[in-house]
């Protein structure tokens, strides 16, 4: 019996935590839902400014920098898993394309704004975990040098930078160069055909 008794108040425990986890879930689920549909709003807004946007168009499959036509540039750590029509006025402008790849402190989620000719309207980065100060610079107005752009872009530490040519964040080229395959993936994505209504 003094074995017994302990392990039934143990198994009640368990069962009274398992309870509280699970009711804890369900009603934080939705929110969490709801803020992860706002920041994916959010960031479509930024990359092709205007535009409205019906429902994203989720890869069954997601796309590989690997598997594309990439003229060389190695993009095998960049993928596209997702990407939205944006329309202004009722007509096609552009693509919101959500792309993901290898930073300097993990995976870097972003959104890059293309046009109907593949031009780079915009880019946000979702999250990241790259340095604060360095790589995490990358969410500051750095960023807004990608919008006008004509893709494949590279990066230079010039700070004088053509239309194909990014800036490097200072002391983070890493990043730099990380947000700026992730655009490339995007572009080349778009080049393929892989997108409804995109080139072929």
């Amino acid at each position: 019996m003094k074995i017994i008794k302990p392990g039934i108040i143990l198994l009640i425990v368990c069962a009274v935590a398992a309870a509280l986890l699970g009711y804890i879930n369900a009603i934080t689920v939705g929110p969490i839902a709801e803020q992860e549909a706002l920041k994916t709003a959010t960031a479509m807004a930024a990359v092709l400014p205007g535009a409205e946007f019906g429902d994203a168009v989720e890869l069954e499959t997601p796309i590989s920098g690997a598997e594309l036509d990439t003229q060389g540039e190695d993009l095998s750590d960049a993928s596209i898993d997702s990407y939205a029509v944006g329309k202004i006025d009722g007509a096609d402008a552009g693509y919101a394309v959500s792309a993901k790849v290898k930073g300097y402190g993990g995976e870097l989620s972003m959104m890059v704004g293309l046009d109907l000719d593949g031009n780079v309207t915009g880019v946000s980065v979702v999250s990241m975990s790259e340095t604060p100060g360095l790589g995490a610079n990358c969410q500051t107005d750095w960023i807004n040098q990608y919008a006008g752009k004509a893709a494949p872009l590279t990066v230079v530490k010039t700070g004088n930078a053509n239309e194909n040519q990014i800036d490097a964040i200072t002391s983070a080229t890493i990043t730099s160069k990380a947000v700026t395959r992730g655009v490339n993936a995007a572009y080349y994505a778009f080049a393929s055909g892989a997108f409804e209504g995109g080139a072929e």
